[in-house]
């Protein structure tokens, strides 16, 4: 007997005795096949999977969703004696010095600003330099640390500490900048230094939109808005505007080095130098020392730009001097390190940076105290565009 919720159909079967029979099938409408059944099973274990992965995720991206000025650096040890209370700090400062990409240095230095038992700090430099703003900050800051001004938690100021640089495979332009406030600067052998210049690179496309039927409609107030457009040609006006600020951040960028080298610069920045030609023997070049162009580490300690020819080990050393201390804890810093870092063996010196064009020279009209050859290292790809861009 079949249940009440049962449906009944009627279907022929066929006849007897003259008679049409049927055959009376029940249907529960409730009842579900096998796969329906499994089409139940595979949502409820894909929304399970999803709910998972999303928990997955948060966590994976859980450090850089914290705000960067409260993250804590990971302090690890590095060499000298392991077992001393004074320390001495390698901050380290790679890449380009870019407009709100300098967040781990400043924690760097904030770090071994506040830590008591830093008693003296080596600046590892590895940059070509970066915008005229951001150097200029980082450069306030490595100063801040040197003199005791920088400010703590409880109102005071930090301890002044002795800086050290210790220059490697380029410090220049702004790699440069931020390496005048060292009392003793290194550079080892093969370093590229120098480069006392700015530059503003404006882009002009305006032949080229013409050529091709594409206008810019500007609406603005006041005669230099806008100025820099790369879809308008600078006027005379505008171009004495831009001339204005190249100029100011020039005079500042000597001024910083003049400030910073005093009487152990041996020949003024804008003194001509009879340089001898490393290429053609017997011949000399007409340089200056803020002419914008890069020189090696031997020129840069000739004329007074660095102090020593050696690596970050002979600044160690040094700082332990200047300290006073016969024997130190060597420490570094490192970012805070997410599951995906941990997963793919990834330890980051620089948080992951959306891809920005804007940051390249040229794409804005933007200050820079850049090292000829790097324009492109304003540009920083991080992983997860290189996996979209496959």
């Amino acid at each position: 007997m079949s249940r009440s919720s049962d449906i009944p159909t009627v279907q022929p079967t066929g006849s007897s005795g003259g008679r049409p029979t049927t055959t009376v099938v029940y249907v529960n409408p409730h009842r579900r096949s096998l796969f329906g059944l499994f089409l139940d099973i595979l949502f409820v274990f894909v929304l399970i999977g999803s709910l998972v992965l999303n928990f997955i995720l948060l966590l994976l991206l859980m450090p850089d969703l914290l705000d960067e000025e409260l993250s804590s650096l990971t302090e690890r040890y590095h060499s000298g004696t392991s077992s001393a209370k004074s320390k001495v700090a390698i901050v380290r400062i790679d890449g380009p010095i870019i407009d709100g990409l300098s967040g781990y240095f400043h924690n760097q230095l904030r770090d071994a600003a506040r830590d008591e038992e830093v008693k003296a700090v080596v600046v590892a430099i590895d940059s070509p330099g970066g915008t005229v703003t951001a150097s200029d900050q980082l450069h306030k800051q490595i100063t801040d640390l040197r003199d005791g001004k920088w400010p703590l938690p409880s109102g005071k100021t930090s301890s002044p500490k002795p800086v050290v640089v210790a220059m490697q495979a380029v410090a220049a332009s702004g790699g440069y900048y931020i390496a005048v406030p060292g009392q003793k600067i290194f550079a080892e052998p093969t370093t590229i230094t120098g480069s006392i210049g700015v530059y503003a690179p404006i882009l002009d496309l305006h032949e080229l939109a013409e050529r091709h039927g594409v206008k810019m409609h500007i609406i603005k107030k006041g005669e230099l808005k806008a100025s820099g457009s790369m879809f308008k040609e600078l006027t005379p006006e505008e171009r004495a505007e831009f001339d204005e600020q190249i100029e100011a951040a020039y005079q500042r960028f000597m001024q910083i080095v003049r400030d910073g080298r005093k009487d152990r610069l041996k020949v003024g920045l804008r003194d001509e130098i009879q340089m001898p030609s490393l290429v053609r023997q017997g011949e000399t070049v007409l340089r200056r020392l803020a002419d914008g162009g890069v020189f090696t580490a031997q020129q840069a300690k000739e004329y007074g730009l660095i102090d020593e020819i050696g690596y970050v080990e002979d600044a160690v050393a040094e700082a332990k001097k200047l300290a006073g201390l016969k024997e130190a804890r060597v420490i570094v810093y490192e970012a805070p390190v997410s599951l995906l870092d941990s997963m793919l063996g990834i330890r980051r010196q620089l948080p992951d940076t959306q891809l920005d064009l804007s940051r390249l020279p040229g794409m804005s009209a933007k200050a820079w105290y850049l090292t000829p050859g790097y324009e492109l290292s304003g540009l920083k790809l991080p992983l997860t565009d290189l996996f979209l861009l496959r």
